[in-house]
């Protein structure tokens, strides 16, 4: 099982571009916002400049909580108050250009898996940013809450059609659930999971360890 995750040194790898573009997608209610502003305390702390894109336009307290933990882990955040979310995320990776970030982690809406036209919009999203900035090394990736049972397989599988996911960030593992859709998603549709939320804090994220993992399962 350990080396079904990904064996005992997955990790995830940096490129030697000038910019990395996460998008962080999901349901809502996953995590996402706190988990972007947790991300990017992470990297700053790694030596990363780190910038966090309000895209969630359809939730303006998302816009809001995102600027107060913002300013909580000293990192800035780029909303335009648009009510277009591709525009904003074009925008913000021009903005992070600009003032030499290397991290741009854009905090996408909440969105069910089976709504077409929410799923097309992200997919847009994704292409237009791999077209505007060819240079940047854009990766999605799924926030999933730990708690999600096999519903969390077709969220991954859908998820993965449209904006072609490279990982996923496991929230909310620091109650009773386990995870184990994790194990599943990995075997069938061979997306890692790159980090994972153990609490509440803003210095409650860790990079995936598959060992610890899956001594926790049993």
């Amino acid at each position: 099982m350990t080396q079904l995750m990904g064996g005992e040194n997955a990790r995830l790898s940096w490129s030697s571009g000038p910019l990395t573009v996460y998008m962080l997608c999901g349901l809502q209610g996953a995590g996402k916002t706190t988990m972007a502003a947790k991300l990017a305390n992470y990297l700053a702390k790694q030596g990363k400049k780190p910038m966090l894109a309000a895209c969630d336009i359809y939730r303006p307290a998302a816009i809001n909580q995102l600027q107060v933990v913002g300013k909580q882990v000293n990192v800035p955040v780029y909303e335009h108050g648009t009510q277009d979310p591709v525009k904003t995320a074009l925008e913000a990776v021009e903005r992070a250009r600009y003032l030499g970030r290397d991290v741009l982690i854009i905090d996408t809406a909440g969105r069910l898996h089976n709504k077409k036209n929410l799923m097309d919009e992200l997919n847009k999203m994704r292409r237009v940013i791999d077209r505007e900035f060819p240079e940047a090394d854009v990766r999605c990736m799924l926030v999933l809450d730990a708690t999600t049972g096999q519903n969390g397989l077709a969220q991954a599988r859908a998820f993965k059609e449209v904006c072609e996911i490279g990982g996923i960030i496991l929230t909310k593992l620091d109650g009773t659930a386990k995870g184990g859709i994790a194990l599943a998603i990995r075997q069938e549709l061979e997306v890692p999971v790159w980090y994972i939320g153990v609490g509440e804090g803003i210095d409650d994220l860790q990079p995936f360890n598959a060992k610890d993992f899956v001594e926790a399962l049993f």
